[in-house]
């Protein structure tokens, strides 16, 4: 139904822009409807429905380019050689000083102007908008051509490895300085994106374990990332400060959508018992296919599913009566004296309340019955 409907609204807008009183092309009718699906919380999940489709029709178009470009000489690849050269050192001066000078950062900035070293496919589009008014020449989109060909291919190694580069690039300017690298500049350009814990679904644990981040360590609340299927909840796990995205857990295609980057680690705190229509077992293999140096965090109801989620490559499974054993002996071992003696028993029990009271009374956010 979402696939039938995203397709209905754009075909809506396309059919409306030939409207002779509307007079919009077709390329920018198709991007108006794609920016207005785009503000829905769904966009996620309009994307992987669509996928497939858009991959075919993306094909034809660029086919369609490619056969646009004659025979290849020297002197449209140099031109697009020098296009690209000259577009990427105005990248450093548009989107680094723009991103540096509004406090974001070096790091942030050298990232930015790496991931977006690349001219975007809506450029051959005002193109051959272009060259059907009159308004610029076959030579001029064959050069655009090779320029986006070029930059397409070198972009996706950049950004494979644009954490390496500004490394490098920051320990030799900072060598030409005669300065070293801060030990904490060091460890983020080893480490990649802030958000790299990564949550699939939000339950009971997941709403204790913010809990206990928030009164304990509220600094990883800026490095966590959210994915749920329940729009409800997004407002006030924003509000905490967390990065929530609207999504199906189980589909490879949201996951890839939802998430930019690789995360180092990815948690289901639900148990098979509590989850409808999917695994732990799939969320391990759909995490490891989408992001396959992750390490994950399952969560089973028996010691039976606890080895299967271990061969299926979970890092580390929890079980929720194994926590509660834990517990309980670490109060009974770290406490012996206390505990045998008898008397002293209800002073243990009264702190551990105390704690959970303290917990409880600073985090609002949990809900009742939680």
């Amino acid at each position: 139904l979402m696939l039938v409907l995203a397709l209905a609204w754009c075909f809506f807008i396309c059919t409306a822009a030939i409207l002779p009183f509307v007079s919009l092309p077709m390329e920018l009718a198709a991007l108006v409807a794609g920016i207005a699906l785009a503000t829905f919380p769904y966009s996620s999940e309009f994307n992987s429905k669509i996928k497939y489709i858009r991959d075919f029709f993306i094909t034809l178009f660029f086919a369609g380019l490619g056969m646009q470009i004659p025979v290849p000489s020297p002197t449209p690849i140099l031109m697009g050689f020098l296009v690209a050269v000259f577009l990427l050192l105005f990248r450093w001066l548009g989107i680094f000083s723009l991103v540096v000078a509004m406090g974001g950062g070096t790091r942030l900035g050298a990232l930015s102007t790496i991931n977006l070293s690349q001219i975007s496919e809506f450029a051959l589009v005002i193109c051959s908008l272009g060259m059907s008014f009159g308004h610029i020449n076959d030579d001029t989109m064959v050069i655009v051509i090779w320029c986006f060909a070029i930059l397409a291919i070198s972009s996706s190694y950049q950004m494979k490895y644009n954490s390496l580069i500004y490394h490098k690039m920051a320990t030799l300017a900072l060598k030409l300085r005669g300065k070293s690298m801060p030990a904490d500049e060091d460890h983020a350009a080893h480490h990649g994106e802030e958000r790299d814990i990564v949550l699939l679904g939000y339950h009971k644990v997941a709403w204790m374990l913010m809990a206990e981040i928030k009164a304990r360590s509220p600094q990883l609340l800026d490095r966590m990332h959210v994915i749920d299927f329940d729009q409800s909840r997004m407002a006030k796990l924003r509000g905490m400060g967390l990065q929530c995205t609207y999504g199906d857990i189980s589909s490879a295609d949201v996951l890839e959508h939802a998430h930019h980057g690789t995360p180092r680690l990815v948690i289901s705190t639900i148990p098979d018992s509590m989850l409808r229509g999917v695994t732990n077992k799939h969320l391990v293999k759909v995490a490891k296919q989408v992001w396959p140096e992750c390490q994950f965090i399952a969560a089973a109801d028996s010691p039976e599913q606890a080895k299967v989620l271990y061969n299926a490559g979970a890092d580390y499974v929890l079980r929720m009566a194994k926590l509660c054993a834990e517990r309980l002996h670490e109060l009974l071992a770290e406490n012996r004296r206390q505990a045998m003696g008898g008397g002293e028993l209800q002073e243990i029990f009264d702190r551990f309340r105390d704690k959970d009271k303290e917990l409880k009374s600073s985090t609002s956010f949990v809900v009742k019955g939680w």
